[in-house]
């Protein structure tokens, strides 16, 4: 008999420690036959806000199932739609591409490509754009940041004098973002510059750590990368991004998007989310990245760690 209590006493000591599971640990779980499902793209930013979501969720009390890095942008945003995911990871810039009747140069600016999809995607699929971190992961020209202050170049308007001025230029891209108007063909007509083909290195694809890597080492005379605003890589080698002050290429801001139905539930997620993403920024965003992609972190520590540091989470 005193085995069978001493059993009966440890399944129910384990349970309650299940149940506690994804909770704060003074916080009473609560949705523990609801747990929501939350997932993100499956590259390292996606693991590193979606863990973020996730942690701090779990820090007031709720219980969540955990799908970070669930998958590819379209089949992520399926299961948003479907109601696979309950909570998303996505970027503003890519409200283009899920909406219909919204002008180009739209997208080019910040809150109103966000107000834009949030209006419609609330409208018509029942899916709330949370505000979004002021991180603009678009594409961008990168330069070593000696060669930035040297020339005192902080934007495009710097980067065009220069140009216009007969400095030295050899700029490694993707042949789409050469060709296309809301790339370089888009960024030469706005500030008044043009490159000409001697001065383009144009590859079949947007690798940027084939095109950064090729300008940290001066390849075949590079000065100038193709980059993405938060990549890891920017932070490891110490270059910097030329601010596109007239957003050429769309901005592409990371947002949180919840299922209504979910939000209406659980209301007070909203404040706790939107809490995350307002200590995001560029700067701080590439150095995550580069915590993982180089130095083999994983998304979940540099998730905990950030939200530790900003005192959003206890250790």
């Amino acid at each position: 008999m005193r085995k069978r209590l001493i059993l009966i006493v440890g399944v129910m000591a384990m349970v309650l420690v299940l149940s506690a599971c994804g909770a704060g640990a003074d916080e009473e779980v609560k949705n523990s036959d609801d747990p929501i499902v939350l997932g993100s793209f499956v590259d390292t930013e996606g693991g590193i806000l979606g863990n973020m979501i996730l942690l701090a969720l779990e820090d007031n009390g709720y219980q969540i199932e955990d799908k970070v890095q669930f998958g590819t942008p379209d089949v992520h945003r399926n299961a948003l739609l479907e109601g696979e995911l309950h909570i998303g990871v996505d970027y503003t810039g890519n409200g283009q591409f899920y909406s219909e009747g919204f002008e180009e140069d739209l997208w080019r600016d910040g809150e109103e490509g966000y107000q834009a999809i949030k209006g419609y995607d609330e409208e018509n699929n029942n899916l709330i754009w949370l505000s979004p971190a002021k991180a603009n992961n678009t594409e961008a020209l990168a330069v070593k940041r000696e060669f930035a202050e040297s020339n005192d170049i902080t934007d495009m308007y710097d980067f065009a004098e220069y140009v216009n001025n007969g400095g030295y230029v050899k700029f490694i891209t993707s042949q789409l973002f050469a060709e296309k108007y809301t790339g370089l063909l888009g960024m030469e007509e706005a500030y008044g510059f043009t490159l000409t083909p001697d001065q383009l290195i144009m590859l079949p694809h947007g690798n940027t750590a084939e095109t950064l890597s090729a300008l940290a080492n001066e390849t075949d005379g590079v000065n100038v990368a193709l980059a993405y605003g938060t990549d890891g890589s920017i932070a490891d080698l110490d270059l910097v991004v030329i601010d596109d002050p007239l957003s050429i290429p769309p901005v592409y801001e990371p947002s949180a998007i919840v299922r209504g139905e979910v939000l209406e539930k659980y209301p007070e997620i909203q404040e706790i989310i939107e809490e995350v993403f307002a200590t995001l920024n560029l700067e701080n965003l590439q150095e995550m990245n580069k915590l993982v992609i180089v130095d083999g972190a994983s998304p979940r520590d540099v998730a905990q760690d950030h939200l530790v540091e900003n005192g959003l989470i206890e250790e």
